[in-house]
């Protein structure tokens, strides 16, 4: 089995081959910025002809996939690549009309509770313990994408109002793809190595990945009814929804032999194995096949979050009248 590098080693070879890659095009620095759920976490930031755009690759998200796939080669390349993208991207041009953006329009998801500061400037809707957004795709390679949270001021700047914000949304969330895969095959190693690797309880038979294409801001897709619908009755079962990261979650069909108190230390350990920025929530969600409804169990409601919960028990029409997706 191959060596996975610690985060401090792999943080000093991933700078080495990104300024060995770049050459005279551009100089990689380690930059610390506040990100999701108010933590400060460092990125790498490189100096260069970006017409005054500096691409942020956040150190501890490309770790978080170099532990799952064991390719290292893949994250060089993806902050390579972005940089070579956005080489030629000027922020005034790119948001010049809503006509250049709207295209571009993707959804995500995060912690409500913990983002409460950065979500007062964003636009966003409120679903279960997390917060619905909208992020603008600034640029994209085979690796990944680079995006920016759409935030009130731009759309003050583009003449649009929050209605024509979501319906762009919806229409690319419809669009955007989603896979639903076991877990072993998604990550490529097997379900032992895995326990090792990660630190968790031992791996069922019946524990899948969802994400997108790019596994980077997935999470999202459990929003997607129609997805998890499809996969309950693929199964014959109702599912538990985990939430592993933002980047993705974990789906086990529920076939009476797994505890919510089993899944919630599943949960716990996970979100002490990834970064801090990166945990969704410490709740479980648990999805009822036909009824097309997602909601919290096992859920340790603090004041105020009563409320929360049983405005988020929607079903599919509900959702996409309420969340306009």
């Amino acid at each position: 089995m191959k060596t996975v590098m610690e985060y401090e080693e792999f943080k000093k070879e991933l700078l080495r081959q990104v300024s060995e890659r770049l050459g005279e095009d551009g100089e990689a620095e380690v930059i610390p910025v506040n990100k999701n759920n108010g933590i400060l976490k460092e990125t790498i930031g490189i100096h260069g002809n970006t017409g005054g755009l500096k691409p942020l690759v956040y150190v501890e998200s490309l770790y978080e996939q170099y532990c799952m796939c064991g390719d290292f080669s893949a994250c060089v390349g993806f902050v390579t690549g972005l940089y070579h993208s956005m080489m030629d991207l000027h922020m005034e041009q790119y948001f010049e009309s809503w006509e250049v953006v709207k295209p571009r329009i993707v959804v995500r998801v995060a912690n409500l509770k913990r983002n409460q500061a950065e979500l007062e400037n964003i636009p966003h809707k409120r679903y279960l313990d997390l917060a619905v957004y909208c992020r603008v795709i600034l640029a994209e390679n085979e690796n990944g994408t680079a995006s920016t949270a759409v935030k009130k001021s731009m759309l003050h700047y583009l003449g649009v109002g929050e209605e024509e914000l979501w319906e762009a949304a919806r229409s690319s969330f419809r669009k955007e793809k989603f896979w639903i895969r076991h877990i072993d095959e998604a990550i490529g190693i097997s379900g032992k190595i895995l326990e090792k690797l990660l630190k968790l309880p031992p791996c069922k038979d019946e524990t899948y990945i969802l994400t997108n294409e790019y596994r980077c801001s997935g999470a999202v897709g459990m929003l997607r009814f129609d997805l998890l619908e499809k996969f309950a009755e693929q199964k014959e079962a109702d599912l538990f929804v985990l939430p592993s990261s933002v980047n993705e979650v974990l789906v086990i069909p529920d076939r009476g032999n797994q505890t919510p108190e089993f899944l919630r230390t599943l949960v716990k350990k996970n979100n002490e194995f990834y970064p801090d920025e990166g945990d969704l929530s410490e709740n479980i969600y648990y999805y009822r096949r036909g009824q097309k409804k997602l909601e919290i169990i096992l859920s340790k409601l603090e004041e105020g979050e009563e409320s929360a919960r049983e405005e988020g028990w929607l079903s599919a029409d509900e959702a996409e009248k309420s969340l306009g997706l």
